[in-house]
């Protein structure tokens, strides 16, 4: 399984790039412009903020994916299975977002995707993290930076989902829609932080959602309550995560 892994990468980390580049081919929508077609929902960051972050991750995951071909080692064969997962659920639920467009189906296409780069976390975490060499370096932040960034794009669909099934527009309840976000991401975070792994760069990525969050809400909605309400919350997360530290994969491991 490692070694069909292993060479599934590269193929998949091309495919990352390209399918964000379907709309401009005449295949579908891309995601920002779905997103807010009825109005600015209060829980979406600002469009550039998806832009940079995924350009770093896809950027990231395409090294690694040369790296494991080019360098094969045991510790990086470990964690190909469940990053190759992770990548092909990418490319599934981007495709699925810019074409089909339904909410619930994107909500349930992340989930998977999420399971499967916590599993890597979870693994990377269990042989301690970084080791001090730009290999183990470059690991940390691919698998940490699409943990947190996955945790926060549930957190986003979580209240779009609920508004679909309840029939609401985007601007409407919007402290609910909000809270909705902020509740899922929290409790992510402390999973995350509890079960899964002692990386600081999950909270990175979580924490430059919700400043897209705030900015949005500043800038785009002029909801300046629910900006303050966003910074306030991502403060308490990042702020116990320092304090208080992460057990991570130690409670399954003893």
């Amino acid at each position: 399984m490692s070694k069909i892994a292993r060479f599934a990468l590269l193929p998949i980390a091309i495919a990352q790039f390209a399918a964000p580049a379907l709309p401009a081919l005449g295949f579908g929508e891309t995601i920002g412009a779905r997103a807010t077609g009825e109005g600015i929902p209060p829980e979406l960051p600002l469009g550039a903020f998806f832009g940079i972050i995924w350009t770093v991750i896809f950027s990231a995951y395409l090294i690694v994916a040369l790296i494991a071909i080019l360098k094969p080692r045991h510790l990086t064969d470990h964690i190909e299975p469940p990053l190759a997962i992770a990548g092909i659920g990418n490319v599934v639920w981007m495709i699925s977002s810019q074409t089909i467009g339904l909410v619930w189906l994107d909500l349930l296409l992340l989930l998977p995707i999420l399971f499967a780069i916590w599993e890597a976390a979870i693994r990377l975490d269990r042989v301690g993290g970084f080791d001090g060499t730009g290999r183990r370096l470059l690991l940390c932040v691919l698998v940490g930076l699409l943990s947190g960034w996955i945790s926060a794009a549930v957190s986003i669909s979580v209240p779009d989902t609920m508004r679909y099934i309840l029939g609401r527009g985007p601007t409407d309840n919007v402290w609910q829609s909000l809270w909705m976000a902020l509740g899922t991401a929290s409790i992510l975070a402390y999973l995350f932080a509890r079960f899964v792994s002692r990386s600081l760069w999950f909270f990175v990525a979580l924490g430059w959602g919700l400043l897209g969050v705030v900015l949005n809400n500043w800038t785009r909605t002029e909801l300046h309550g629910l900006a303050i309400a966003t910074a306030i919350v991502g403060a308490v997360i990042i702020t116990q995560r320092l304090r208080k530290g992460a057990h991570g994969s130690s409670l399954w491991t003893g």
